[in-house]
């Protein structure tokens, strides 16, 4: 990133982008949930719940329409007990080594874009496996 530039100003900057263009759009439902996990932004039932969902996106193929069909009932707020952003926070984020961030994601065309964001989406889920791993052992 550009010297004196926060992770947050890349990340506002890339959602920008986002409304701006349905090109870069094509991956906001990746390019949050990375974030917000990275930052620990969710409650801890909320973060558990998110990386599922982005796992399932970058993994298993879900698309954006199909997790609103699947998850609508379980995401919404007169649903759920606990708050996806509210509460608790999810013990040991601060520990992870995350080897891809925002900072990683190129800009300059909606292709390069779209692609680092996949691939930064699929290294959040790889480099936070660990933390759900020892949460449900735990």
């Amino acid at each position: 990133m550009p010297e004196g530039a926060q992770c947050s100003d890349r990340f506002w900057e890339g959602q920008i982008m986002e409304g701006d263009d349905p090109a870069y759009y094509a991956v906001h439902h990746l390019s949050v949930p990375a974030y917000y996990l990275q930052h620990n932004l969710y409650s801890r039932t909320g973060w558990l719940a998110v990386h599922k969902l982005l796992s399932e996106f970058v993994f298993d193929g879900l698309a954006p329409q199909q997790a609103r069909e699947k998850y609508s009932r379980d995401f919404d707020s007169q649903n759920r007990a606990a708050s996806i952003v509210h509460g608790e926070k999810l013990a040991g984020v601060e520990q992870v080594v995350w080897n891809c961030t925002m900072a990683d994601v190129r800009m300059s065309t909606a292709e390069q874009y779209c692609e680092d964001v996949r691939r930064w989406a699929q290294q959040v889920c790889q480099d936070g496996a660990g933390l759900v791993a020892a949460t449900n052992e735990g």
